[in-house]
């Protein structure tokens, strides 16, 4: 078909504008990010280079990982041409730096971005917003509020580490600074006292604290420094349209979100950092008193508070009010469809290991019989037990733990409640009670006039109870979950108290227990350890720090050995090695009372004898009246110390 010359002239006129309009970009076809990313990229192939700085980017088992190498490879991938984190050279700090300065289409990470650098590269980022903090001993009671207090301490920094300027602008004078090339030198003098106080990022400083003591909380942090930013710089001569293209893409994952509303840039960041992934999980619970239980408005117990614990040592912006209480059968499906849950406390059983990951024991709890203590009731074996009356919750474990013991259904009565339970044994009504050790303690509390009067007569069954994740959470922030609940568990503060002791105290206060082995024994160990000590201190304190029998008994974990100087510094303890080279002079346990004081006044007058006070069970998780005996050793080295061993407290005595 032909046109004519007035149309023909026409249709010119509207090709011409067409063509201007999408000349000029006032028309564009819908396309995705990454195509329009691509195309401004180039075809020079950058050569990339970082350093060993967990959790930004280091080497492990002969791969690199960390913050900075998985954004790498999200934003080249994104701009059109991945780049793999096999093709990224881990050389010295230095050297990277000044291959970057020198050598063209080079790039190294992660760089923090100073006044002085700013014209020597050209800068993508930021990558993450991190901090030097200023670590130091738990043990040491260290307090810094402001700027001011720094003044009196000496503080450990690495050489042209940008901590030294960021302390002398705080007002720290550069004749405190302790300065090394190497951190792990500055994790032993803070651990051996050289320094009080330690500069690093948190992240990066946990990681060489972990290292070098086997715990990414052996310190605390006790002030934060103004934060600094990581970014990716490049060589001067790589061009303007690659370094905006890169920045362009860094830009995009920080922005879009998915489902639950949370940037990839974010998930990235919390595969690599416990305080910003652990804030992305759901927790979930289930209603059993003392551990998790609704009071009022609010979720309580034993694990939540230990969860809370556990967010406040790692930097975790969450509390008990992030957590729900669901049906125990809800939280398992949550946790098995890969929902970033979290559910406690759950039991350990072969059935369920391989359905989730793993965090605990926080605490171990007994299915067990409570008797008054007045009754003097003595179970030596299963069929002791049908000579009893015993009160359980209908329909509830305890039952099926009860009939698998071969007790007979007439002497199994139920109750509605724990609380019926409590009082029918309280009148008479029953002889003993099953139920939870712990729960029925917690009852206890509650009800009876004196809840000494009662005591554990029979173990039915023992557990251990955890912290369950679902499999898609990463395995360093289990890992790192971990280390701050053992730390929650076993460090002691200033105080020589630990966390979860006081957590115990405020929920169920001190319990007794009966006695699995004599004070006799107790001694006979204090004795044996002593003269080990005469003839080998340093081969016996080994022994002794690696659990080695006899210095802990494998069948009774709560009879072990712990040795003092006479400065109360721990040498060696068979049952928690945290606590060596810890000093408990003027420490209590956790109703206040001074009882090492106690045991090194009398060892230095009378050479022997024994000391009572509140401790926590190493087998039972509880706290309990315990009797510790001493005796002043002189050891093969020609110094003092004091060896000691305690039994737990029986009711009544």
């Amino acid at each position: 078909m032909f046109l004519s010359s007035r149309n023909f002239s026409l249709f010119l006129i509207v090709a011409l504008i067409g063509a201007l309009i999408i000349a000029t970009g006032c028309i564009s076809n819908p396309k995705d990010s990454s195509a329009d990313l691509s195309g401004a990229t180039t075809s020079v192939d950058l050569i990339y280079y970082t350093e060993q700085l967990p959790p930004y980017n280091y080497q492990e088992n002969g791969t690199l990982r960390g913050i900075s190498i998985d954004l790498l490879e999200a934003i080249t991938e994104k701009m059109g041409k991945k780049v793999s984190r096999d093709d990224v050279l881990l050389i010295p700090w230095t050297d990277g730096y000044q291959k970057v300065l020198s050598q063209n289409n080079t790039v190294l990470f992660t760089t923090v971005r100073l006044p002085e650098r700013e014209q020597s590269f050209k800068w993508a980022g930021p990558i993450y917003a991190y901090t030097n903090v200023l670590f130091a001993r738990p043990d040491k009671g260290i307090t810094i509020e402001k700027p001011e207090d720094l003044k009196d301490y000496r503080i450990g920094v690495i050489v042209d580490d940008v901590a030294i300027q960021q302390l002398i602008d705080a007002g720290v004078n550069k004749n405190q600074l302790v300065q090394e090339t190497n951190a792990s030198v500055l994790v032993d003098k803070l651990n051996n006292g050289e320094i009080d106080l330690w500069a690093y990022p948190e992240a990066a400083g946990r990681d060489f604290t972990e290292r070098a003591t086997g715990n990414p909380y052996s310190f605390r942090v006790v002030f934060t420094l103004p934060a600094m930013e990581g970014y990716y710089a490049f060589n001067k001569n790589v061009s303007d349209s690659t370094v905006e293209s890169f920045q362009q893409a860094l830009d995009s994952l920080k922005q879009e979100k998915d489902t639950a509303g949370i940037s990839t840039y974010e998930r990235i960041l919390g595969r690599h950092i416990p305080s910003i992934g652990l804030a992305q999980l759901n927790y979930l619970t289930e209603e059993w008193a003392p551990f998790n239980y609704q009071e009022e408005e609010n979720v309580t117990g034993i694990s939540v508070e230990t969860l809370e614990a556990v967010f406040r040592n790692i930097g975790v912006n969450r509390t008990r009010e992030n957590v729900r209480i669901v049906p125990l059968a809800e939280g398992f499906q949550a946790a098995q469809n890969n929902t970033s849950t979290v559910l406690f406390s759950i039991v350990r059983t072969p059935e369920r290991e391989p359905l989730y990951k793993w965090a605990g024991p926080f605490t171990k709890a007994s299915f067990v019989l409570y008797a008054p203590v007045r009754s003097n009731i003595t179970i030596s074996s299963p069929e002791d037990l049908n000579k009893y009356q015993i009160g359980a919750v209908q329909t509830s474990i305890e039952n099926d733990l009860l009939t698998s013991q071969g007790v007979n259904a007439s002497h199994i009565i139920n109750g509605q409640t724990p609380e019926d339970l409590f009082r029918m044994m309280e009148e008479g009504q029953i002889d003993m009670w099953a139920t939870g050790d712990l729960a029925g303690r917690h009852q206890m509390l509650q009800t009876a006039a004196d809840p000494d009067a009662y005591e554990i007569v029979y173990t039915l069954s023992e557990n251990d109870f955890y912290y369950i994740f679902s499999k898609d959470v990463s395995d360093t922030l289990i890992s790192d979950f971990q280390q701050a609940l053992d730390t929650v568990k076993n460090q002691k503060d200033s105080q020589g108290v630990s966390e979860y002791e006081r957590i115990i105290y405020r929920n169920l206060g001190v319990g007794c227990t009966r006695q699995t082995f004599t004070d006799e024994e107790v001694m006979a160990l204090v004795n044996t350890t002593s003269s080990a000590i005469e003839k080998d201190a340093l081969d016996t304190f080994r022994r002794i720090n690696a659990a080695e029998a006899p210095y802990q008994d494998a069948e009774e974990p709560a009879l072990y050995t712990f040795v003092y100087d006479t400065n109360m510094t721990v040498v060696a303890h068979a049952n928690n090695i945290l606590l060596v080279g810890v000093n408990f002079k003027g420490k209590t346990d956790v109703t206040g009372k001074q009882y090492r004081d106690e045991i090194l006044a009398g060892a230095l007058e009378n050479g022997t004898g024994w000391v009572d006070y509140v401790y926590m069970h190493p087998v039972q998780t509880n706290l309990y009246y315990k009797t510790t005996y001493y005796r002043l050793t002189q050891g093969s080295d020609g110094k003092s110390y004091i060896v000691c061993s305690g039994n737990f407290k029986s009711c009544g005595t």
